[in-house]
């Protein structure tokens, strides 16, 4: 039993690798030919493409009609990036480290949704960069980021980084905590293999920008720290 299993684990990945580039090349041609439709092109894809991984997802909560957000998700697979398109509404980026840029297909549909791009070894090109954020909300469109900056190698959540909580203040934009449950399961960083399983995504309850005259960047952090690591199961 166990020998088809990791068989099927093996195919899994094969096929998530081929699709994952192929797949990804057709998102990037279909945001070119079609650039009105760039985010219900990304969304339908991103739920795809989880499908096809052997992933199943629950989502439990609802998205705030009003926005735009930052939103901020505990990181601990590779494939929480793809889980941002099944959940979302309306128009959104991400926050991402300029390596990403280099990855064929993935980095191009980064510069297609004008992702901010940081510097993690540059922290005063990282505050600049960052600062092209308020242009992009003040499009409407919600940022997404993972706060805790790289994946978590036990489970865990990492200590927050304060990034992405000054970003929130300075542009006066409210947080949107949303958990990962399961997605650790599916492939940690340290595991080559994937494993199907089913990831259940909670959107939390908002933090609004009316605390940030109250509320310190720790306290915040203490704040969301504690609503992602609910969200995420860690702690009940």
């Amino acid at each position: 039993m166990y020998y088809f299993f990791y068989l099927y684990t093996v195919l899994i990945s094969i096929v998530g690798s081929a699709l994952m580039f192929f797949g990804g090349f057709i998102v990037f041609i279909l945001t070119l030919i079609f650039p009105k439709f760039t985010y219900p092109i990304l969304k339908f894809f991103s739920k795809i493409f989880v499908v096809c991984l052997g992933v199943k997802v629950k989502i439990e909560g609802k998205f705030p009609k009003d926005g735009p957000f930052i939103i901020m998700a505990n990181h601990s697979s590779m494939i929480d990036p793809f889980l941002w398109g099944t959940f979302m509404e309306g128009k959104f980026t991400g926050i991402v480290a300029d390596t990403n840029l280099k990855y064929p297909v993935y980095g191009w549909i980064l510069k297609r949704v004008n992702a901010v791009v940081i510097n993690r070894k540059n922290r005063k090109d990282s505050i600049r960069r960052m600062q092209n954020a308020e242009k992009v909300l003040k499009k409407g469109i919600h940022i997404g980021i993972h706060p805790e900056g790289t994946r978590t190698l036990t489970g865990k959540m990492n200590p927050l980084k304060k990034g992405g909580f000054y970003m929130a203040k300075n542009t006066n934009t409210p947080i949107l905590p949303v958990g990962f449950d399961g997605a650790f399961n599916f492939k940690p960083k340290n595991r080559f293999f994937i494993k199907p399983t089913t990831i259940i995504i909670r959107i939390g309850d908002k933090i609004s920008n009316t605390l940030y005259h109250s509320k310190s960047i720790e306290d915040l952090i203490e704040i969301t720290t504690i609503q992602l690591k609910k969200l995420s199961g860690e702690i009940n």
